[in-house]
């Protein structure tokens, strides 16, 4: 019957008007309306399941598709450029070369300092976030860093995959690619119209452009919707603050080698960093800064980010916090260039001495998985620099007044046994002095800064080498 009752609904919707509304008679049966019939039925079929709120902005579930694709191009495009355009002879793929790659493994590569402590780390950012920005989580997208990187080295040149390329790609783009996602991320407003909308999906597309390049074909750079919840938190926890002024750089000390030049220096904050959170990356730190009179503008480039962090202690007067940081670093000094990926323990105080002044220190146990160091015997390697590992320490102390900072302190010493180059080991020093006056409104603060950078190198086949480089600036504080 209650199949029958169905069917008729059907047949009796497809039927004139006149007869679907008014009841009639056949073979002694009455049949009710249609109205009837259709809310008789209705009511026989199984609740409906409750309709899922449709997401406007990615992702509510992981595109792994798109990323596969995204990963493919990333892959041949780069490729593609080398073999047709650039006319490179180890872009020429055979699958002999594959075989023997992958029988004979990795070796160390000669290429320029800035191609692999700063390009490789760059692209392995792309490769993190063709995932990260599809819906995987910050360890699924590392993978596929990992995963690209590898598949790079091993099938995109027909010489063997370089090992250094693929720590730096992988480790440095998975700091670079989630700064530089969630960077994107406190830039953009959904709920945004007009030249504001159009100026943040510009910014945030030049910030992480394989995050702006997924806007764009989904439609979401014009859509018009909520944000995500964690949008409403990112006033609170995002800081930016710059400085730009003159600075005298020296190479051995400043009164004979002294020469001037202008600087600007970006410093981005991102979480809350007296937080225990259950997210990698829930509170990290960028600094930019570029010169002037260099043949290249950046000076420096570091990024860390918490992977871990659990409380030691919580109290009005004393927090202290411990953590597992992981470290980007790209350090080009007039004399030399430091650079590496590392991993750090996180000890992070906070001694509150009044209502509004507060001490905050950091330190740091570090292992430098992989660095690069400069070396003044390139016959070695055909490099202008050693790769190593190693270990060290981070030191920092900051006096603030509120968000405002009144004054720093930082020492960092790395220490790195060459594994490959000229044999020996590289002990880096590097020291920060800086006193500063707040600004207020429009009126830019004003400060002064002291900065020592030394090398040491001890050789066992050249003769040792130190270096000294040091700095004083003056600077404006301009936001």
């Amino acid at each position: 019957m209650r199949i029958l009752k169905l069917v008729l609904a059907a047949t009796l919707a497809s039927a004139p008007p006149s007869l679907a509304q008014a009841p009639w008679r056949t073979a002694g049966v009455y049949v009710p309306s249609l109205d009837h019939v259709l809310a008789d039925s209705i009511a026989l079929l199984p609740p409906a399941p409750p309709r899922r709120a449709q997401q406007e902005f990615c992702c509510s579930h992981k595109h792994f598709g798109v990323t596969v694709l995204e990963l493919g191009i990333l892959e041949v495009v780069p490729w593609y450029f080398n073999r047709h355009v650039g006319d490179d002879s180890t872009a020429v793929l055979t699958f002999d070369a594959w075989k023997r790659n992958i029988e004979e493994g990795f070796e160390w590569d000669p290429n320029n300092f800035n191609t692999n402590m700063f390009m490789h780390p760059y692209h392995g950012n792309v490769y993190f976030n063709a995932a990260r920005t599809n819906g995987y989580t910050f360890w699924e997208s590392a993978a596929v860093a990992w995963f690209g990187s590898f598949i790079w080295e091993f099938f995109g040149e027909n010489n063997r995959g370089a090992v250094n390329d693929w720590v730096n790609t992988s480790l440095g783009g998975i700091v670079m690619g989630e700064g530089l996602y969630r960077a994107s991320k406190a830039i953009l407003d959904n709920t945004a119209t007009g030249l504001g909308r159009t100026m943040r999906e510009l910014a945030a597309f030049f910030v992480n452009p394989i995050g702006g390049g997924n806007r764009l074909f989904r439609g979401e750079m014009t859509r018009v919707g909520s944000n995500p919840s964690e949008h409403d938190r990112y006033p609170d926890v995002v800081s930016l603050s710059g400085r730009g002024g003159v600075r005298i750089v020296g190479d051995g000390n400043l009164r004979n080698d002294g020469r001037s030049s202008m600087f600007f220096e970006l410093n981005l904050g991102y979480g809350n960093q007296f937080a225990v959170t259950d997210h990698a990356f829930d509170a990290f730190s960028l600094q930019l800064q570029l010169n002037t009179r260099k043949s290249r503008i950046i000076g420096r480039l570091s990024v860390e980010g918490r992977l871990f962090d659990t409380w030691l202690e919580n109290s009005e007067k004393e927090q202290h916090l411990f953590g597992i940081s992981q470290h980007y670093d790209y350090i080009d000094t007039e004399s030399y260039e430091v650079g590496g990926q590392s991993v750090s323990l996180t000890f992070l105080s906070r001694y509150q001495l009044s209502n509004r002044v507060s001490l905050i220190t950091k330190f740091q146990p570090t292992a430098a998985v992989i660095s690069a160091i400069s070396s003044e015997f390139a016959q070695a390697t055909g490099r202008s620099y050693d790769f190593g590992s190693g270990a060290g320490i981070r030191t920092f102390a900051s006096l603030r007044h509120g968000r405002d900072e009144l004054g720093s302190f930082m020492y960092v010493m790395i220490w790195s046994h060459s594994l490959n180059g000229a044999a020996g080991d590289h002990f880096v020093h590097f020291t920060t002095l800086k006193a500063q006056l707040p600004g207020r409104g429009w009126r830019p603060g004003i400060g002064a800064e002291l900065v020592y950078a030394a090398r040491n190198s001890v050789y066992r086949d050249f003769p040792n080498v130190h270096r000294r480089n040091p700095q004083a600036r003056v600077f404006l504080v301009l936001f």
